[in-house]
């Protein structure tokens, strides 16, 4: 329902100067995100979400540098930049660590000088796991080709009809992400075969290069979980093990995080915490263009919408945001949900 009300709400009437509409109406900042651009069908994500390809994400950054101005993220925090009313800053980042990020996306920031950060998975840099999302995605492919023996027995193991498997597979959560790997041992199918053959994610080497470039990075999570699943301990214990790690393997002088799907549900006295005991120097959640109420936690927008470019995607976010204000709900409530597993 959300993404047919972005869809509804991109058709609409719109601002011609973005940029600076968005200045009048008090944001003084965007941060748009990714989470792969590719000219091949990635079967791991084929079933999730769409993509972009590199002559859309072109035109994509086309439309945001006309109406914003990049700058690294790091610049942003610290208050290093020089505000333009006519450009308010543009903070880009990408989720993941997808190997994409080094083969197709690095290529075009550098070719239009544009800064990014990317957030990643500790646990899945260096292909080391697999996503368990895109495991069903995986999964969801080999589906249709599977018979009916094989199918009742995947639906006996998650407890659902056959003619329902797609849908619940898509419903597997992160607490019972070990089905995707039961699914997979009864179809004989390997995930790490696929990682071999496809790899997923980047690299040490990769990461490396990629800061030797100047691009910045950020924790998503150690093995990128549904926070609102877990207790506020858990979650301060696994935000706190992956900003650590990624500090030490990478040399890097700052902490910044992005939860992965989304911080709803996620109690407000956590992400205090998280700032009180220095886990994380910034926070990001995913809820557009709203606000939220500490100096170093940011709202992004997703730039993944099908069938919607740039344009239309910040047209319907703007749209969202004027009604939003209208009715005095444009402030990140996160339904503090108190989840304990």
């Amino acid at each position: 329902m959300s993404d047919l009300i972005k869809h509804i709400a991109a058709l609409l009437p719109g601002p011609v100067n973005i940029g600076k509409h968005i200045s009048r109406t008090g944001l003084d900042v965007i941060f748009p995100f990714y989470h792969a651009v590719s000219n091949q069908l990635l079967l791991h994500t084929k079933h999730l979400y769409s993509i972009r390809n590199t002559e859309q994400f072109e035109d994509d950054l086309d439309c945001l540098v006309e109406h914003f101005e990049p700058v690294k993220m790091s610049e942003f925090i610290e208050g290093k930049i020089r505000r333009n009313t006519q450009r308010p800053p543009m903070v880009l980042s990408f989720d993941d660590g997808l190997i994409q990020c080094h083969e197709e996306i690095m290529p075009v920031l550098l070719k239009k000088s544009i800064p990014a950060a990317f957030f990643l998975n500790n646990a899945f840099i260096d292909n080391k796991a697999l996503f368990f999302r895109f495991k069903v995605s995986l999964l969801l492919e080999l589906l249709p080709d599977k018979s009916v023996a094989e199918k009742e027995q995947v639906a006996r193991i998650l407890q659902c009809n056959v003619s329902e498997l797609g849908k619940r597979l898509l419903t597997v959560s992160y607490i019972e992400r070990e089905l995707t790997d039961q699914v997979a041992e009864l179809w004989n199918y390997s995930f790490d075969e696929y990682q071999s053959r496809n790899p997923v994610y980047l690299s040490s080497h990769q990461i490396t290069e990629m800061k030797e470039k100047g691009f910045e990075f950020g924790s998503h999570g150690y093995d990128h979980p549904l926070y609102s699943l877990l207790s506020a301990h858990a979650t301060i214990d696994h935000i706190r093990q992956s900003t650590d790690d990624l500090q030490s393997r990478l040399g890097l002088d700052y902490k910044y995080f992005s939860f992965p799907f989304t911080d709803y549900g996620v109690q407000d006295d956590t992400i205090e915490e998280l700032f009180r005991s220095g886990i994380i120097d910034a926070g990001f959640g995913a809820a557009g263009l709203k606000e939220d109420q500490w100096p170093g936690y940011f709202q992004r927008v997703p730039m993944e919408l099908a069938g919607l470019d740039a344009k239309k995607i910040l047209r319907g976010e703007l749209n969202r945001r004027r009604i939003r204000k209208i009715v005095g709900k444009n402030r990140v409530s996160r339904g503090n949900i108190n989840h304990v597993r």
